[in-house]
């Protein structure tokens, strides 16, 4: 009974190290699906200019505690995404990048999560089919790039 125990121990063992090297692959291959060319065009969608906006007047008054549009207060949205916006602002500058890299690292941590929900239903394998399934989608590029 002791050797099944072991022999099945070391499988837990071998799988979560290759769970662990598949969650690294993800993030990688995520940031060069999702981060490049981010920059190159200018923001165009309402919620995207206003999301900067309200960012760069968080930065301009030195206010993060109200979400502000024309430094009026604007309470139609919460501020955790314009907050991730202030930290991106304030390390890339105020530019177009900027305001989109949150989105790039909530793309990357979303398939992080299919893979872990995929891996916990089935297996790991399940988890990669289900990742490259929703990174080859339209879906994610259109939301995360506003391309």
């Amino acid at each position: 009974m002791q050797i099944a125990d072991s022999i099945q121990l070391n499988n837990q063992q071998a799988d979560s190290s290759k769970v662990w090297k598949i969650r690294l692959l993800i993030i990688f291959f995520s940031a060069i699906l999702f981060i490049p060319f981010i920059g190159n065009v200018h923001l165009f969608d309402w919620d995207e200019i206003n999301f900067a906006e309200s960012a760069r007047e968080m930065i301009v008054s030195g206010d993060y505690s109200t979400v502000r549009i024309d430094f009026k207060a604007f309470h139609e949205k919460p501020p955790f995404f314009i907050w991730m916006q202030v930290v991106s602002m304030k390390i890339f500058g105020i530019n177009e990048f900027a305001a989109r890299f949150p989105n790039a690292i909530i793309g990357i941590i979303s398939l992080l999560i299919i893979f872990n929900i995929g891996n916990k239903l089935y297996n790991y394998k399940f988890g990669v089919f289900w990742t490259i399934l929703y990174a080859g989608s339209f879906l994610p590029h259109f939301i995360l790039k506003q391309l």
